[in-house]
C-alpha cells in the first residue's frame, strides 16, 4: 500500500491537472497583466484542519492573487499555518470575529497585488434619538489592493442562512443583501477624493440557493447602477455536491473595466481523498462543503487610468 507522503503527492499532481487542463483550467497569473480574484467559504477554518488537507488548500490558494476566505474561526492557527504553506509574498489580512465567532480573510500575494491601505467592516451608526441601527450578523470585511494600474475595493460577505428562523430568516438574508448593495452605490457616487475607489466587488457566500430566486434579484435588482456578474455565474454551483448557487463575485461595471469572459469553480473533491477506505465526500468533511470561485481581470491598459479622470 502506497504511504501517505506518495498518496498526496499523486493527488497534488492530480490538482495541478484539473486545474491546468480542460474546462476547470485557470489561466496563468501575469504580473501587471492580470488579477484572478477568488473566493471560498472554507468550512469551519480553524486549528482542526490536517497538514494534508491544508497543503490542498494552499495549492489551490495560490493559484489566486487574492482570495477572499469565508468561515475563518476564532482560532487563527490555522490560517498561520496555511500562510506558511505558501510562498513568503502571501500576506493575509483578517477580520475580528463577528457573528457565529467568525472571522473573515483576505490572502493575497504582494508580488502582484498591493494592499493600498483601506481596511474596515461594514457597520452603522445610530443617533442619540434613534441608537438602534440595523446590523449584519457576519458584519461584511473590506479591503482595498491595487494591480498593475488597477485599483478596487473588495467586500466579502457571508450572508445570514438562517433557514432555522423561517420566515424570519429568509427575510434577514434579504434584507443583509440589499443593505449591502445599497450602501456600497452609496460609497462609488461620491466624489473620487473620498476614500473608497469607484471600482467596486462584492464577493462571498450569499446563501442565493438559485438563479432567480429572491435573493439573487436583490443582489441585481435595485436602482442603477446595478451590480452584474459573469454570464452563467448566476447558475454556476459552487457547493461540493455542485447543488446550490451559494457564492457569488459580482461588480458595478463601469467603462473602463475589464473583465476577461474566465470564471469558474475548483471541484476539487474529484481528485482529493481517493484512495481506498475513504468516504465518498471524505474532501467535503476534510477541506470544506463549498468550492474556490475564481474570476480573471485585464489589469495592463493605460486607458482604464485615462479613462478614470474622464469618467469622474
Amino acid at each position: 500500500m502506497p504511504i501517505e507522503a506518495e498518496i498526496i503527492a499523486t493527488e497534488r499532481k492530480a490538482l495541478m491537472k484539473l486545474m491546468d487542463t480542460g474546462t476547470t483550467r485557470i489561466p496563468r497569473r501575469e504580473v501587471d497583466e492580470n488579477v484572478i480574484v477568488a473566493t471560498w467559504n472554507i468550512a469551519q477554518f480553524s486549528n482542526t484542519k490536517t497538514k494534508r488537507s491544508l497543503q490542498y488548500i494552499a495549492d489551490i490558494c495560490e493559484r489566486f492573487d487574492v482570495v477572499a476566505i469565508q468561515e475563518v474561526k476564532t482560532d487563527l492557527r490555522g490560517l498561520s499555518k496555511l500562510q506558511e504553506l505558501l510562498p513568503g509574498n502571501y500576506k493575509i489580512l483578517v477580520s475580528d470575529p463577528t457573528g457565529n465567532h467568525e472571522r473573515m480573510a483576505f490572502l493575497y500575494d504582494s508580488r502582484t497585488v498591493v494592499a493600498t491601505g483601506l481596511v474596515c467592516e461594514i457597520a452603522f451608526s445610530g443617533t442619540l434619538s434613534a441608537p438602534s441601527a440595523f446590523q449584519f450578523n457576519r458584519q461584511p470585511y473590506c479591503a482595498s489592493f491595487r494591480a498593475g494600474r488597477f485599483d478596487f475595493v473588495i467586500a466579502q460577505v457571508h450572508i445570514a442562512e438562517g433557514s432555522s428562523l423561517g420566515q424570519v430568516g429568509t427575510t434577514l438574508r434579504k434584507k443583509e443583501i440589499e443593505t449591502l448593495v445599497e450602501f456600497v452605490k452609496a460609497r462609488v457616487k461620491q466624489e473620487p477624493a473620498k476614500v473608497f475607489d469607484p471600482d467596486f466587488f462584492i464577493v462571498g457566500d450569499f446563501n442565493i440557493q438559485k438563479d432567480g430566486d429572491q435573493f439573487f434579484k436583490a443582489l441585481t435588482g435595485g436602482s442603477d447602477p446595478k451590480f452584474k456578474m459573469p454570464t452563467g455565474m448566476n447558475s454556476l454551483k459552487t457547493n461540493f455536491s455542485q447543488t446550490k448557487t451559494y457564492d457569488k463575485i459580482a461588480w458595478l461595471p463601469r467603462p473602463d473595466f475589464k473583465f476577461s469572459s474566465k470564471f469558474g469553480v475548483v471541484p476539487f473533491g474529484k481528485v482529493l481523498y481517493k484512495e481506498a477506505g475513504q468516504a465518498s465526500d471524505a474532501a467535503r468533511k476534510k477541506v470544506s462543503d463549498h468550492l474556490p470561485l475564481w474570476a480573471e481581470f485585464h489589469v495592463n491598459e493605460l486607458t482604464q487610468s485615462l479613462n478614470q479622470i474622464l469618467n469622474s
